[in-house]
């Protein structure tokens, strides 16, 4: 399994690799977002001010997921797979 990890690290990136960091990417970044704008406000706001960071967290960490997408993949899996379901 290590090995197959260092063989898929060290390909080039490919258009899937760039739309799974992406989608990763999205899911782990509205997590972020939404989640960090309720632990780090300090009052209570409304859930579409929540929503909001949520989205816009989604939007920025898929440019990122885009833009380097093993490293996303890698690192913010936990964060995507994290929520209801």
């Amino acid at each position: 399994m290590k090995a197959r990890f260092l063989n898929w690290w060290r390909a080039p990136i490919t258009s899937r690799d760039r739309v799974t960091g992406a989608v990763v990417g999205a899911f782990a970044g509205f997590w972020l977002g939404a989640l960090g704008r309720i632990v780090v406000g300090a009052s209570p706001v409304s859930g579409s001010v929540v929503l909001a960071w949520g989205v816009a967290g989604a939007a920025l960490v898929a440019v990122l997921g885009i833009a380097f997408p093993k490293l996303v993949s890698v690192a913010l899996f936990p964060f995507a797979t994290f929520g209801p379901g």
